[in-house]
Parts: C-alpha cells; sequence; structure tokens
C-alpha cells in the first residue's frame, strides 16, 4: 500500500468535541474529520467537494503525536455578525457601531476554549487514486498549498513538511505502535515504563451538510511514545521493522 507521510504543526490547535458547547473542548489528536479539511485545503477542495474526494472508501488517515499533549484555556472574544449587526457603521473608527451595556459590547460574546499549545503531528496518508497521491506529494514537497491549513479552526494556521512517500506492508505480531489506533482492534498489549493509554471517541468523518455519519474509540499514548502492542490490520513503519502504525479511518 502507498502512503504519504508529512508532519503538521501550529502554535496552537483546536478540535471541537461535539458533545462541548459554551466551553468548548477539544481533541487530543486531529481526528480523520479534521484531517479531510486539512488535505482538501492543500490539494484546494472546496467545502463541499472534499468529503466526496476524501471520503472514507477512498482515503485513510493515521494519526501519531511526535510532542507530549499539552492543553491551556484560552478567552475568546467573538462578535455577532448575524441579524444586521455589522449594517451600521462607524465611519470615523472604520468599525461597526456597537452597542453597550453596563460597559460591555452587545455584540460580544467572551467564552473559555481548551486549546492543544505547540501541537505536532505526524500524518499517515492513502487514497485510492494515485494521480490524486501524486499531485499531493508534489504539494507537500513544494510546500505549495491552494487554501490556507489550519488545525481545526482559522485561527490555528498551520505549517507543513513533506516527510516521505513509500509502499508499505502490513505488519503482525507484538510491535512498538507509534500512532493512534482503534480500541476494537487491539489484541494485548505490554505496559513498559513511561507508557500512558488514553481513551477518546473521535469523529470518522462529517459529511457535506457538516453531519457527523461515523466515530471510533481510539488508543494514543499522550507522552508521544509508542505503546506495545498487538494490533490488527497495522503496517510497517519503514526501515524499522520492530514499529508500526495504523489507520484510523
Amino acid at each position: 500500500m502507498r502512503v504519504i507521510s508529512f508532519k503538521i504543526w501550529s502554535d496552537y490547535a483546536h478540535f471541537r468535541r461535539h458533545y462541548t458547547t459554551s466551553s468548548p473542548l477539544t481533541h487530543s489528536i486531529p481526528p480523520p474529520s479534521a484531517l479531510r479539511g486539512l488535505v482538501g485545503a492543500i490539494m484546494g477542495y472546496s467545502r463541499d467537494k472534499y468529503p466526496e474526494k476524501l471520503g472514507p472508501n477512498e482515503a485513510k488517515f493515521g494519526v501519531r503525536l511526535l510532542r507530549p499533549v499539552k492543553k491551556i484555556r484560552l478567552g475568546m472574544n467573538y462578535m455577532d455578525t448575524k441579524d444586521g449587526s455589522w449594517v451600521k457603521l462607524d465611519w470615523k473608527r472604520l468599525r461597526p457601531k456597537v452597542g453597550y451595556r453596563d460597559g460591555i459590547p452587545m455584540f460580544h460574546t467572551q467564552i473559555r476554549m481548551e486549546f492543544l499549545k505547540d501541537p505536532l503531528f505526524e500524518i499517515f496518508f492513502h487514497h485510492s487514486d494515485d494521480e490524486l497521491m501524486d499531485e499531493f506529494a508534489e504539494r507537500l514537497e513544494n510546500r505549495r498549498s491552494v487554501f490556507t491549513p489550519y488545525l481545526g479552526i482559522t485561527e490555528c494556521i498551520a505549517n507543513f513538511e513533506f516527510l516521505w512517500d513509500r509502499d508499505v506492508s502490513p505488519a503482525e505480531g507484538l510491535l512498538e505502535v507509534v500512532s493512534a489506533f482503534g480500541l476494537e482492534s487491539i489484541e494485548k498489549f505490554k505496559l513498559k515504563g513511561g507508557t500512558g493509554m488514553v481513551r477518546e471517541r473521535i469523529p470518522l468523518f462529517i459529511d457535506a451538510q457538516r453531519i457527523r455519519t461515523a466515530s471510533l474509540e481510539v488508543i494514543f499514548n499522550p507522552y508521544a511514545e509508542p505503546i506495545w502492542a498487538e494490533v490488527r490490520g497495522v503496517f510497517s513503519y519503514p526501515d524499522e521493522s520492530d514499529r508500526a502504525f495504523a489507520f484510523l479511518g
């Protein structure tokens, strides 16, 4: 199977957990639903097009932590742009005319959001279309993106770097699994010093109507270290026979 690997990083990232509302929390790793949008941005696919071009039947994604998970909370100041909020302008200050109540702007909403701090990931990508893979590899190598890539939300602009483009083989047995993997695919594992295991439910696919249609329970080490485990459906990491990675969907 042909796989492209690349690094992605940013100062901050936010992959919203769907069940949080007024104080949004973030997933610890980018879910495949977000990675489809990331690859779509690099390739130049529109928001309506990339769910079809990068659907679960055509594309596969894997995620490896290259830095330990670090989370912080920041205050975000949102402005309401609906219902004519921006119709009246203050031409002297070149800004919307905003009403105040007790010194607080009426059109602003301040909330606390959870972010990943200094995230760095290795992403594994496979697509059934070799021509698409060729173009994607070329864009990665030349750091040429059609749309601006970001990690979760537009405020978290990201950078990326090509790592390798190789054919990989299935692997079996007890191995150092460097990536996140599905909970149901694990056969057994071996605890060693420094091993940590976190379980999260992440979205796999969000369609063009922004409806989440599939999710997965995943396991990973938040300290960015491999987990010794026997996992179904893993692939050998290039040039490292005792290491493997998995696709999430």
